[in-house]
């Protein structure tokens, strides 16, 4: 039953599954994709940007398998999430640590630290019903699966320890949903797996399905359509599809709906509204076309007509300079300077635009043919510009986030501390947590500290026994480590342990790191020993362990721990590990200067692979590390590490 005056749809967001109850049109899909699951090592959900593939997973095939007993892993994905400070998501990349805070999202976010892929599967196989596949999804994978160049090293590692987690555990089902331009990079994954993978191509709705879609969601809603009407709306938005027929775009009906609310939001007659739509569906787009022009040109800063000229002169053209405009396909790299790939990716996003297959390159087309028409009209549409919420400011920050797009995050950051006042604490704190995540990415340690303390003060006048608390103690914690800063990171770790209300491992994790930068080495041990005890795979316990060893010149039990983390290994634990096998065993000159590039700002990780050259009298190559060592920020090297790098320096 949907509560008078709520929105019945869900709006230009995808489905979750909460929204299962009015997630309608895609029974028949819905079924194969999850026959296909359950039957196939690798499942590849393919289809255009805004065809529905999120959704058909998140509303329809998650809950479809959970009630028939199937063992489904929540829907993935590698989303932002304001679970954990950025800090302390460790060395490994916040990839692997979103990936599996989505696939356990009612566990405490601190579990995901210590955990790798591989443990997850064999926790979750152990109460699996034997010979039942463990089905697990990854949606929209694509940043991961390609290699973009300030990410290529966190994603090359979670690729890898993806792929060694799926050859360990062959019970487990993996589904990916992508878009069809990173089919390659997805095929190369099954092929190190050796499986062909299945494929399902989600096509766009039939009539009748989007009709279902459209109307179902109203029952018991104070909304009606007239007899009829439903077809007739349905039908300005069809377009011809193959041998398909007459099919509707799933982004296009959810534009229709949103278009809708807004008129019941505005009090019109919903009757009215609808007729109105049926009289000039031109000008409703044309409407939809121009909020979300008006948001994307705020968002990047451009002239409101920026984006819009540009589509209209790209993809739209009168066949004879008089007749009506029509959609036509143009290459990607048909564009102004000032219309980036950022700005590309965000229009295609917000389902404006859909990637095409040219004769001699990829290019885009408009999302619908009638947006052509919508486009020249850019300019009757009335510009209505609505005041966003604290809470909607927020999640256009955390979505902006997950896009990588680091600087628009904190423009609506900093706009939604502006707005909420203190009936929205809620929404400050949130938006201080985004701007300390946003500064610490950047390495401007100051920055984030100063946003995460007033996050702390304000979550302490909110709710004093939120375990957000110790969190943001921890990566106060961790950034006064990252700057040498000692004192103050025992001082902040101490204090996240005094007011934890939850037993975590994130305090004594960052308490037994700053321990060791204090040169307290039993003591950060003894730490790291107790989190092992009762969690004895910890990855980052053993990561941290080893490095501590490796610092002793305890080389056998750095060893132990270094060699149990394989393809989870950090470059601070690889050139520990280097170290710890130096003078007796070396890495080929190429692995070294990867490594030395990936902890280019990493000072322990220079200075091990600085005493490693030492011990294989490598003098030069070994001052020439120690120096880099000296000048890394992020993090410093403590006093006491300081003073062997200078020893070695000095050796040259």
């Amino acid at each position: 039953m949907i509560a008078h005056g709520a929105c019945p749809w869900v709006g230009l967001r995808p489905f979750g599954i909460q929204d299962e109850p009015r997630f309608f049109g895609r029974a028949i899909e819905i079924r194969e994709v999850a026959e296909l699951w359950q039957a196939n090592r690798v499942t590849l959900l393919t289809g255009d940007s805004g065809i529905g593939k999120t959704s058909l997973l998140h509303a329809g095939v998650e809950p479809y398998l959970a009630n028939s007993g199937a063992p489904v892993v929540p829907i993935g994905d590698l989303r932002y999430r304001r679970t954990l400070p950025a800090p302390v998501i460790t060395a490994r990349g916040r990839a692997v640590f979103a990936l599996l805070s989505s696939w356990q999202p009612a566990t405490d976010p601190a579990r995901s630290v210590g955990l790798t892929i591989a443990e997850f599967f064999r926790r979750r196989i152990a109460t699996t019903p034997p010979g039942a596949a463990l089905l697990v999804a990854i949606d929209a994978p694509e940043a991961a699966l390609r290699q973009p160049g300030a990410a290529r090293h966190e994603y090359r590692n979670f690729r890898n320890e993806l792929e060694a987690a799926l050859q360990a555990f062959p019970q487990v089902h993996l589904l990916l949903s992508v878009r069809p331009e990173c089919l390659a990079e997805v095929h190369r994954l099954a092929g190190a797996l050796g499986v062909t993978p299945a494929q399902y191509e989600l096509l766009p709705l039939d009539r009748q399905s989007a009709i279902e879609a459209l109307t179902r969601p109203l029952l018991g809603s104070h909304l009606q359509f007239d007899t009829g009407v439903p077809a007739r709306l349905v039908d300005t938005l069809s377009i011809e599809h193959g041998t398909s027929g007459a099919v509707v775009e799933p982004a296009m009906l959810q534009a229709l709906c949103a278009e809708l609310w807004e008129g019941v939001r505005r009090e019109e007659s919903f009757s009215g509204i609808v007729q109105k739509m049926l009289d000039d569906m031109d000008g409703t787009l044309a409407a939809f076309c121009t909020r979300t022009l008006l948001t994307l040109t705020a968002d990047h800063g451009l002239p409101d007509c920026e984006i819009g000229g540009w589509m209209r002169r790209t993809f739209t053209m009168s066949p004879d300079g008089a007749s009506p405009h029509v959609a036509k396909p143009a290459p990607q790299s048909d564009r102004p300077e000032e219309i980036s790939d950022t700005v590309v990716r965000a229009v295609e996003d917000r389902h404006l635009l859909k990637r095409c297959r040219l004769a001699s390159e990829d290019g885009f087309q408009l999302q619908h043919p009638r947006l052509a028409s919508a486009l020249q009209r850019l300019r009757e549409a009335p510009i209505v510009r609505t005041d966003p919420t604290s809470a909607e400011l927020v999640e256009e920050a955390e979505q902006a986030m997950s896009a990588g797009n680091m600087n628009l995050a904190e423009k609506y950051a900093r706009a939604a501390l502006a707005l909420a006042g203190d009936a929205h604490g809620g929404n400050r704190v949130a938006a201080l947590f985004i701007l300390g995540d946003v500064a610490s990415l950047r390495a401007e340690h100051e920055a984030a500290r100063e946003s995460y303390s007033k996050a702390l003060e304000m979550k302490f006048a909110e709710d004093p026994k939120s375990p957000t608390i110790a969190y943001l103690f921890a990566a106060i914690a961790r950034l006064h480590l990252l700057q040498g800063d000692i004192d103050n990171a025992l001082g902040n770790a101490r204090s996240g342990r005094i007011t934890s209300v939850r037993d975590t491992i994130i305090t004594p994790l960052e308490f037994g790191q700053a321990l060791w930068y204090a040169k307290q080495y039993k003591a950060a041990i003894k730490e790291l020993n107790a989190v092992l005890d009762r969690d004895p795979d910890n990855c980052e316990a053993l990561r941290i362990r080893g490095e501590i060893y490796a610092d002793l010149g305890k080389s056998q039990q750095a060893r132990e721990d270094l060699s149990k983390l394989t393809t989870v290994a950090p470059p601070s634990a690889r050139a520990a590990h280097v170290l710890a096998v130096a003078p007796h065993a070396s890495i080929p000159r190429s692995e070294l200067d990867e490594l030395r590039e990936e902890g280019r700002t990493h000072g322990m990780v220079l200075l091990n692979l600085a005493r490693a050259a030492d011990r294989w009298r490598d003098r030069n190559l070994a001052a020439e590390l120690a120096g880099e060592a000296l000048q890394a920020t992020n993090p410093r090297l403590p006093h006491h590490h300081r003073a062997q790098a200078e020893k070695i320096a000095r050796r040259q």
